[in-house]
């Protein structure tokens, strides 16, 4: 009788640790792997702006055809962007920003899926004034006519001519009688100008 004891005990026990080892395989092959996420935009960017993320897996894989949520906040932690992305073959996905100057923080969030864990990052990203070619023009060519716009003197001169660089890269020849076409100069030096361009 107690070697039947022993045996249903035994019996048991083999039983037992077959549920424990079933139990943690079974954990095991439905273990979701870690994900990795990161913003690879530039952390300073000019007014409009744009998010670039990827998405891949502990070894490097991408991970495509996942949604990600992008979210911006400004200063103040107002919420200006919450937008979803879709990732593509490698990975990468991007949004377009129309943001005006100023700081924000963007946040970047993956739910995750039946294979893969979620995750979440961020980062900070300054937006900067764009200046018109106008205004950087203006340091550059310093001189202004309401007929030719900005430009700047050659230093080249004869008589009541002189050749000056428009912002443009033109140069053209102002007279006393109106604005030509610069040709050069001949073998003495002296100025050759073309058509009348205004008068």
């Amino acid at each position: 009788m107690e070697n039947k004891n022993i045996i249903i005990v035994l019996v048991a026990v083999v039983i037992i640790l077959a549920v424990v080892a079933g139990v943690m395989f079974m954990q095991s092959a439905n273990a979701k792997q870690p994900t990795e996420i990161k913003i690879t935009s530039d952390k300073s960017q000019d007014e409009g702006g744009k998010v670039s993320i990827q998405l891949c897996d502990v070894n490097k894989t991408a991970i495509s055809k996942e949604i990600v949520n992008i979210t911006v906040t400004d200063k103040k932690g107002k919420v200006v962007v919450d937008e979803v992305v879709k990732t593509n073959s490698k990975g990468k996905a991007k949004l377009d920003l129309d943001l005006k100057k100023g700081k924000y923080v963007v946040n970047v969030t993956y739910g995750g899926n039946e294979n893969y864990t979620g995750n979440s990052t961020s980062q900070n990203l300054t937006i900067k004034e764009v200046k018109t070619a106008v205004e950087s023009n203006s340091k550059s060519y310093p001189e202004y006519n309401p007929a030719i716009g900005h430009y700047r003197s050659t230093g080249i001169n004869q008589d009541e001519l002189g050749v000056v660089e428009l912002q443009n890269g033109q140069y053209i020849v102002i007279a006393g009688d109106g604005y030509y076409e610069y040709l050069g100069q001949d073998s003495q030096g002296n100025i050759k100008r073309g058509n009348l361009l205004i008068d």
